[in-house]
């Protein structure tokens, strides 16, 4: 199942309508695949710290935690917004 966190939301409602259906795709793929490194490799997940990261096209990121079979979406922005994110909530 797919959960969303108050703080994807947030980001997700600032991105252009081009954004968030890539966002949605990405998620889409994920739920599919995820767990499977050769399915999901095209939307190239990867851990960071106790986070995973996938990405919604070139300059956009999705930041996740798996739970309990879960995936817990926490928040959506590029490179430099997944890392601050990141760095201020480990």
């Amino acid at each position: 199942m797919i959960l969303r966190r108050p703080s994807f939301d947030r980001t997700y409602n600032k991105l252009t309508p081009q954004q968030q259906a890539r966002v949605d795709e990405a998620v889409g793929r994920l739920e599919k695949s995820f767990g499977r490194p050769h399915e999901h490799a095209g939307i190239g997940v990867r851990p960071i710290g106790h986070f995973f990261e996938c990405r919604a096209g070139l300059q956009l990121r999705v930041l996740f935690v798996a739970r309990s079979g879960d995936i817990v979406l926490v928040t959506v922005g590029n490179h430099d917004a997944i890392r601050a994110y990141i760095k201020a909530n480990s």
